[in-house]
């Protein structure tokens, strides 16, 4: 039988101790992930978690929130999936170049290996089911194929799916006793049954090598000189099948890489330590050639040009 597990809820606390406090714990407890919210004074939080067998499930609650995690930053990369099922409001996510949107009764897979980023809607309720990659590849032949893909929807087993969750979730709401191991292997079989149909795109090979391109993206975005072909060429492979890879996985090289840049250079724009720089100074510092061009796909991005997100952050 599973144990007591972990609650916390901003009820009992106002304004930006109550934030701070949601932070820390959503990054002790749930997943290290950088939390930024409209509205300090104005935001609520609770989230209730429990083990049940070798996944951690977790029933949360929240005002809105952007939320940025950096799998080759600080944070470190886990051996990870996470399935997050919108009870109510919504959520879209972003990880690999592409980007779901889900609302009430949807859900979809990420992984811990690769950056990710999500804005949640003015409030919403969600599970979210913490996967040990070990575990989840007992249940799924190919986890990443599933990455990011809108699960459940017209799904005939929908109505079952969304019971065996509710029923979980009710379970950890209100403190009742859960026999983990068994309710582990079902909420496997739900997420098999989440992701029947979906094909393998990638061999084994192909996806280790896609993972290992991206590590060198992160690594080395800052050199200006990084192009595709010298990318290709570290990792022994034509351009042509660099491009296959991403296109592949509905991305690019370039798209990935600018991407990585960009997140880089907000993050300094937003970062005291690096008021003494210029947004020029950034822009080098973070691989781009052309200041110019830094602006001109930060606002596209971000819909602001760096010097006033700066001035807003």
């Amino acid at each position: 039988m599973s144990e007591p597990g972990y609650h916390i809820s901003t009820a009992a606390a106002r304004g930006l101790p109550a934030f701070e406090h949601w932070h820390s714990a959503v990054q002790d407890h749930l997943t290290p992930i950088d939390i930024r919210v409209p509205d300090r004074d104005g935001f609520r939080g609770e989230f209730r978690r429990r083990d049940i067998g070798e996944v951690q499930f977790s029933v949360i609650s929240a005002t809105r929130q952007e939320c940025t995690r950096d799998a080759g930053g600080r944070h470190g990369a886990q051996p990870r999936f996470d399935l997050v099922y919108i009870r109510s409001g919504g959520i879209t996510m972003r990880q690999n170049g592409r980007e779901a949107t889900l609302g009430a009764g949807q859900a979809l897979l990420f992984s811990h290996l690769d950056h990710f980023s999500f804005e949640t809607s003015a409030y919403s309720e969600s599970y979210l089911v913490a996967c040990p990659s070990s575990w989840i590849e007992r249940w799924l032949p190919d986890p990443q194929a599933c990455i990011l893909r809108p699960l459940i929807g017209d799904s005939r087993w929908s109505a079952a799916i969304e019971g065996l969750l509710d029923g979980i979730a009710g379970a950890v709401e209100n403190g009742r006793t859960i026999p983990g191991h068994l309710l582990g292997d079902q909420l496997g079989g739900c997420l098999a049954l989440m992701c029947e149909g979906i094909g393998t795109r990638e061999t084994s090979h192909r996806r280790r090598l896609l993972h290992q391109i991206r590590r060198t993206l992160m690594d080395d975005y800052p050199d200006p000189d990084l192009t595709p072909a010298l990318i290709a060429a570290r990792h022994g492979i034509s351009l042509r099948y660099l491009h296959t890879l991403f296109a592949a996985a509905g991305t690019s090289v370039g798209r990935e890489l600018r991407g990585i840049r960009l997140r880089r250079v907000r993050s300094m724009l937003e970062d005291p330590a690096c008021r003494g720089l210029t947004v020029a100074e950034m822009a080098y510092a973070c691989g781009f050639n052309d200041p110019g061009y830094l602006a001109r796909c930060f606002a596209q991005h971000y819909g602001q040009p760096p010097s006033s997100f700066r001035a807003a952050a």
